[in-house]
């Protein structure tokens, strides 16, 4: 898997073809609140743990180059939908705490560095597809004040998903399908370097610490984080941090692809005109297991080495109007 000075340089290869692009929905409907800091910070949970409004996150990526190597893949799409406690409770479920359920939704295709070979390649990844489909709980704590501008909150997710990687999944005809259309060569799948078919369960949690900074002409927020995946996909502990800047950081919950470690935007309160956020950030983990890269899990197939210690920085921008609300990164 790659160093940190491999990823940075597969971003940098990347950013020159805008080949990485992560792209989400904001909602907003009427003017946020007009108070600063501590108050505005205090309003902002409020409408979260008021709102009965189904929100949604989502993000579409593609990796044209990749390393070739380990943590490759050529690309995918990840989709949140997140249904506020109050959809199902009169009642917040645990006492200061904005809670919600999240259905998530997500596709992805990983492909070899050299997709010409037709045999199995010990030192290239082999291919394969996956579909899943996860519930989780997030909880949001109520922000603690440490002074008349700077708060912590904290956020947590946990939850499980449910995966089936191989046939007859028809990713990678769809990919085939979208290159032709597009006039660019498609890469069929070799049957001696893809991995066999199986189902995939996995648990995953994530607690967040966010600290916010509010300023008069722009917030910012500095978010690290422990997230642990433990079962058939993949098992492994990461720790990293993401830093914020903008106007529209209160009142507000992020997601996170688990494919890339995307940022994805979710759902704001309301707001009326243009708003934006830059974000930078990144993670390092110790992977213990990967299907992709092990050949599979009860399965036997086609194997590569790997590090079991990996890194990924990702950079990024989200701008916003009204309802409306889109971002591009690099990861």
């Amino acid at each position: 898997m790659p160093s940190f000075s491999t990823v940075l340089r597969t971003a940098l290869r990347t950013a020159a073809t805008a080949s990485i692009v992560a792209a989400g929905c904001a909602s907003a409907q009427a003017e946020g609140p007009t108070a600063v800091g501590g108050s505005a910070r205090t309003a902002g949970w409020d409408w979260l743990a008021k709102t009965n409004e189904i929100q949604t996150e989502g993000v579409v990526w593609n990796d044209r180059f990749g390393d070739g190597k380990d943590r490759w893949k050529t690309g995918g799409l990840t989709q949140s939908y997140v249904f506020p406690e109050h959809i199902f409770s009169d009642q917040n479920w645990f006492e200061d705490r904005a809670s919600a359920l999240e259905l998530n939704v997500r596709a992805l295709l990983m492909t070899p560095d050299n997709t010409a070979y037709e045999g199995v390649n010990s030192n290239d990844r082999p291919y394969a597809q996956y579909a899943a489909a996860g519930i989780y709980l997030r909880s949001t704590a109520r922000p603690d004040l440490l002074s008349p501008t700077l708060s912590v909150q904290e956020e947590a997710r946990i939850g499980v998903e449910v995966g089936w990687q191989g046939d007859p999944l028809p990713l990678f005809e769809l990919q085939n399908g979208v290159h032709d259309a597009i006039g660019m060569a498609g890469d069929a799948a070799s049957l001696a370097n893809i991995i066999d078919s199986e189902m995939l369960v996995n648990v995953e949690g994530r607690h967040t610490w966010r600290y916010h900074l509010d300023l008069p002409d722009r917030d910012f927020e500095f978010a690290p984080f422990v997230q642990g995946s433990l079962g058939m996909r993949e098992t492994s502990l990461r720790v990293g941090a993401d830093i914020f800047t903008g106007k529209a950081l209160d009142g507000r919950t992020w997601g996170a692809d688990p494919a890339t470690g995307a940022v994805m935007a979710g759902a704001s309160m309301p707001r009326r005109g243009f708003n934006w956020t830059a974000f930078f950030g990144g993670d390092v983990g110790y992977v213990a297991a990967d299907a992709f890269l092990d050949g599979g899990l009860a399965v036997s197939g086609p194997s590569v080495p790997r590090q079991e210690i990996v890194g990924r920085l990702r950079t990024g921008l989200l701008l916003e109007y009204d309802k409306v609300g889109i971002g591009f990164s690099l990861n």
